[in-house]
């Protein structure tokens, strides 16, 4: 069976998402399969299929629990934590599921959204009884909808800061129009925040309880390899 670490200071993951982050969505975005890192518009069954199948990976491993669960036992992220996490992830599934409806030209966008939302409310009901599956394997996934959000996520900041140069964004925040530079680095670093706690954290703590003490260290590496990557995609570097 395949074994991803689940304790240390980073996860497997950690290092797939920096990676992904910094070279993966930049020189994918160049490419005839960029479509499958935007929210769908204009027909593209390709990219509607691989957003349709992350949607359903993420689906899977919210609707079930790790194995070695016992019935009756305390579930993991529960109770209040738990609804906390479904709410930013069932609103990701959301926006990721009207694009693939959009790309297949289908309405699939509010059979699905219902469908996760229904999956949320029986994982927080019925924590103690949901089907057994493996940690590894909801942790393998549910990383196609991170990585796909990921690249969504990138793509519209890289589009919000198009001509953004990391190197000419720090020197340029020791002159006289520092302070829009500063408070436009607090906006991007706020967004990446919120973007890792709702698409990177939540399903990955939903999926193996035991990884959520790692997110910090996790997320300072997503940040620096977020930035790498939004940098390229904004000054056109994949081009």
């Amino acid at each position: 069976m395949i074994r991803l670490p689940t304790r240390g200071p980073l996860a497997a993951e950690d290092f797939a998402l920096a990676a992904w982050n910094a070279a993966g969505i930049p020189l994918l975005s160049a490419s005839s399969l960029g479509p499958m890192l935007q929210l769908g518009d204009a027909p593209n069954p390709g990219a509607g299929i691989v957003q349709l199948v992350a949607v359903i990976g993420a689906i899977v491993a919210i609707a079930t629990r790790p194995a070695g669960s016992q019935p009756g036992a305390e579930p993991g992220p529960a109770g209040a934590v738990l609804m906390l996490y479904m709410g930013p992830l069932i609103g990701g599934i959301a926006f990721v599921a009207g694009s693939a409806s959009s790309y297949l030209g289908l309405e699939l966008d509010e059979p699905i959204t219902g469908i996760a939302f229904l999956a949320a409310v029986a994982a927080i009901t019925f924590a103690n009884h949901l089907p057994v599956l493996d940690a590894v394997v909801r942790r393998l996934l549910v990383l196609p909808f991170i990585l796909v959000c990921a690249g969504v996520f990138n793509g519209f900041a890289a589009d919000i800061l198009e001509g953004f140069d990391p190197a000419l964004f720090a020197l340029s925040s020791f002159s006289a129009e520092g302070g829009l530079v500063l408070f436009v680095g607090i906006l991007l670093l706020g967004g990446l925040a919120a973007f890792y706690a709702a698409l990177v954290a939540a399903p990955r703590a939903l999926a193996d309880p035991e990884h959520v003490g790692f997110l910090p260290i996790g997320f300072v590496l997503y940040v620096v390899s977020a930035l790498l990557g939004i940098g390229w995609l904004a000054t056109g570097g994949a081009a």
